[in-house]
């Protein structure tokens, strides 16, 4: 039976004819800037359009995510990024058993979220959550929902390969078991081949897909002062949040000019490990830590260490607001806030403008964040972390949600970049997606560091 129909329906330079039956499994996929999550919001609803779509169903039996925020509950933008690591400031914050209504939920309804979500995740709060637990959550908090059509957008991007292959074979499971519709958006397929699964293929828009730059157009820049040797070393370092201990007996030292991969499990304490090195976390003043050959605490503001450190993480451009234009937020990273309250350099409009050109970003320039793809998003985030060209540069998962063009030029942005003088932590579950100038490899798993 069809479900919706579209037909006629101009999404960027194609024009879409296709039905969603029930019982069927949908892959969508496309590069960034393709209209992939734009084709979701018009088939549940949240794009209004009468003209090209036919529904046989109400659109409360349409259950949607997209894996940015849940506006009735849990918001990023009501947050700040550094609040997940303050105790103090997160006194409104809700745990993941209430954010999914578990507490007044039917035991089977508590059994399958658990098929989903380990039990010791559900007492844990939302803030708290790395991108890949948070990603779970909401994928959970989507099935829980009693639809006809369920719609996923981008559900495995920021998963480790074990979780990735896990959610394959439960979503396959799940729509064999409930008999629904399953709408899944993706960059790149991560069902196997047997599975029957009915793909709908997107192409990019001409207008953007044009300002893709080439790895020969990438320009050079130059190589920042790094005037010291040791950029973290911790010894003994332990966190707790609450009963739960993220970090236990971690001993490490980066020294300038290394270049670092970090890997372990969704969940393993990477966020809160990076979270040290970066100054957002206040749990630092009580570690034997030292940053930049300083130990921590010792009269440096958390301002002089961040105007060293280009830092990409999966979920920071959620907490941006939507209305912010691009080059407003790539221009804050000049001052490792949301706004640059000064007077920008002549020499740093230079290097910024080249930065837009060079990750295809100028046709952006004026357009509000809340207007790009997810992919186009990460790149905003990456041209902010280097608006400094700082001497250190953490990457955590600096790939997610990228297509194929856009990952190997950025790929060749940071191996350019990768020069003696400076230090590089790269967090990345794919092999594919390891930078070639990585040497050196750290494992985290439940706390622990093995390096």
């Amino acid at each position: 039976m069809s479900l919706i129909a579209v037909t006629g329906l101009s999404i960027g330079d194609q024009v879409l004819d296709f039905e969603l039956k029930s019982q069927h499994l949908y892959e969508i996929t496309g590069p960034n800037g393709s209209g992939k999550s734009y084709l979701a919001r018009v088939l549940c609803g949240k794009v209004f359009n009468k003209n090209n779509v036919t529904r046989q169903l109400s659109l409360t039996e349409i259950s949607y995510t997209d894996f940015t925020a849940d506006g009735s509950v849990f918001q990023y933008s009501s947050s700040y990024y550094q609040e997940r690591y303050q105790s103090g400031a997160k006194q409104e914050s809700i745990k993941v058993i209430d954010f999914l209504k578990l507490q007044q939920a039917d035991p089977a309804t508590v059994d399958f979220a658990q098929i989903i979500l380990p039990s010791k995740l559900l007492d844990r709060e939302m803030i708290e959550l790395s991108s890949g637990e948070t990603r779970k959550v909401l994928i959970a908090k989507t099935l829980l929902k009693p639809a006809l059509i369920y719609i996923l957008d981008n559900p495995f991007t920021g998963l480790d390969a074990k979780s990735i292959a896990e959610l394959s074979e439960f979503l396959r499971h799940f729509h064999e078991r409930s008999g629904c519709c399953l709408v899944v958006l993706t960059v790149k397929s991560h069902f196997s081949k047997d599975h029957e699964v009915e793909c709908i293929q997107l192409v990019p828009y001409t207008s953007r897909s044009g300002a893709i730059p080439t790895r020969n157009q990438l320009p050079q820049f130059e190589s920042p002062p790094a005037p010291f040797d040791r950029v973290f070393d911790i010894h003994k370092g332990q966190i707790y949040a609450g009963d739960k201990q993220l970090l236990s007996e971690v001993n490490w030292c980066i020294r300038k000019g290394e270049k670092w991969l970090l890997q372990g499990p969704n969940g393993s304490g990477k966020t809160t490990l990076t979270s040290l090195m970066y100054a957002d976390n206040p749990s630092a003043y009580a570690q034997d830590l030292v940053i930049f050959d300083k130990k921590r605490g010792s009269g440096e503001s958390i301002w002089q260490i961040k105007a060293r450190i280009g830092f990409v993480s999966p979920e920071i451009q959620n907490y941006w607001p939507q209305s912010a234009k691009v080059l407003d937020v790539v221009q804050s990273g000049l001052s490792g806030t949301q706004v640059l309250v000064r007077p920008i350099k002549a020499a740093e409009k230079s290097h910024i403008d080249a930065l837009l050109a060079a990750l295809g970003l100028t046709i952006f320039s004026q357009t509000a964040l809340g207007q790009l793809s997810s992919g186009e998003k990460k790149m905003v985030m990456i041209a902010r972390a280097l608006a400094l060209n700082p001497p250190v540069l953490i990457l955590d998962e600096p790939f997610q949600g990228l297509d194929a063009e856009r990952t190997s030029l950025v790929q060749a942005l940071f191996s350019q970049l990768a020069n003696s003088e400076r230090t590089i932590l790269q967090i990345a579950h794919e092999e594919s997606e390891i930078l070639d100038c990585i040497q050196r490899r750290a494992w985290l798993e439940e706390g622990r560091l093995k390096t």
